[in-house]
């Protein structure tokens, strides 16, 4: 069985190019089907694998990420991006903890986690997404920005909203907990990649090399969750320092090969987690229908009041077609799922409903995506744009685990020296 959900995850991969239908899509489909529908495996087998996986599926997507991330090139679109995030981030958190309180009749501080864990776009799903859609550099760019720190912000919210401590108001616990979250993976990341970037090119020659820089990544989120950080940011940082620092052209070369092993790793762990998550998902029952409507509304909502409060700041946004586009790339995906357990462990019966619940919201928002793709290849088909530039997502990519894209970033990064 493996090996053939290996198979499938490869070719519904490569059939997302053609199809616009995230592959996230299809193995979902493929674990409800094994899992709730046929009944071929156990459910509770898989429970705590999920939340590995998950949290290891996280930590090599953002390495690979930020160790692929010029700051130079991201330098020119991150206000924009920052812009976006802040609004359609803050707005679908708002949005949401009101129809949680309204609608599932949870305390204000369980409305905001909700939220919290609900609110942000997935990298991992926006990112292979832009690839197939032609559209001008600065609009991809910036969605890709977005829904990165997007999900950074999410994973440190949830984590300061359950760490907070109940003898403080929650606004004071909150933001110091995640002040010193963001102060410590800041300094532990940068110092580690600092150091790393001098043991490295020692050993990049050799054979397993790639297995002991998976080994300091690894220990770079441990020890950042053991001073009290955040592991997932602090990796991120690692990332980034490795990739800004001067390298010689022999380093580029061994640091594409590196980013290659990371994006097929990443690959692997990612398509068993949405497998399985599809082993353990459950079916809404008939109560939530409604506030899973409400819930994906707020989101549409959010998104565009987001859209059009910023669309201003984003360079080249001329015609409905890119503002449109803006306005589709609202996925939910790898994060959203993993803080939904991460909820779920800590809180108990309170959000027995949530696993369910992000499953579906994770599902129709992916479907938003190939309805916006649809709709932008027809816009483009009948008001072609001349103005448009070729794709150069190569020279910023971030958080991906489509493997033939991290190739091409691999390759590209070679030819910057």
């Amino acid at each position: 069985m493996v090996g053939t959900l290996l198979v499938v995850a490869y070719i519904a991969n490569r059939l997302s190019r053609l199809t616009r239908v995230p592959d996230l899509v299809v193995l979902l489909l493929i674990g409800v089907t094994l899992g709730p529908v046929l009944h071929w495996v156990r459910p509770a087998t898989f429970q705590g694998t999920i939340d590995i996986l998950g949290t290891l599926a996280l930590i090599l997507i953002l390495f690979a990420g930020g160790a692929e991330l010029r700051l130079r090139q991201a330098a020119r679109y991150a206000p924009a991006a920052l812009l976006l995030m802040i609004v359609s981030y803050g707005l679908s958190l708002g949005l949401i903890a009101l129809m949680g309180r309204a609608l599932l009749h949870l305390q204000w501080s369980d409305c905001v986690l909700l939220g919290a864990a609900l609110g942000c776009t997935s990298g991992t799903i926006v990112i292979p997404a832009l690839e197939q859609i032609s559209t001008p550099e600065s609009v991809k760019i910036t969605l890709t920005l977005e829904s990165t720190m997007s999900e950074v912000i999410a994973v440190l919210l949830i984590g300061s909203l359950l760490n907070a401590d109940v003898s403080h108001s929650l606004l004071f616990g909150v933001a110091a907990d995640f002040s010193r979250h963001i102060v410590i993976a800041l300094l532990l990341g940068v110092v580690a990649g600092a150091i790393w970037s001098r043991l490295w090119p020692r050993i990049a020659g050799h054979p397993n090399a790639n297995i002991a820089n998976l080994g300091v990544v690894f220990g770079v989120y441990a020890l950042a969750r053991y001073v009290g950080g955040s592991g997932l940011l602090a990796v991120l940082i690692f990332g980034i320092t490795l990739a800004n620092l001067p390298r010689t052209p022999h380093m580029t070369r061994q640091g594409a090969r590196l980013l290659a092993f990371h994006a097929e790793l990443s690959f692997l762990v990612r398509s068993f987690f949405f497998v399985l998550l599809g082993f353990v998902a459950e079916f809404v029952s008939r109560k939530y229908l409604l506030p899973i409507a409400g819930i994906l509304a707020a989101l549409l909502l959010a998104r565009f009041l987001a859209m059009q409060t910023s669309r201003w700041a984003v360079r080249d946004v001329t015609t409905r077609r890119e503002t449109e586009l803006l306005f589709w790339m609202l996925p939910r995906g790898l994060v959203t799922a993993v803080l939904a357990l991460a909820i779920v462990s800590a809180r108990g019966e309170v959000f027995a409903f949530l696993p369910a619940m992000a499953f579906t919201v994770v599902l129709v928002t992916n479907l938003f995506v190939v309805a916006g793709a649809v709709r932008s290849a027809k816009m483009s088909a009948l008001v072609p744009s001349s103005t448009e530039k070729p794709s150069a997502m190569e020279e910023l990519t971030l958080p991906s685990i489509d493997v033939p894209g991290a190739m091409k970033a691999s390759a590209a990064s070679q030819g910057e020296t």
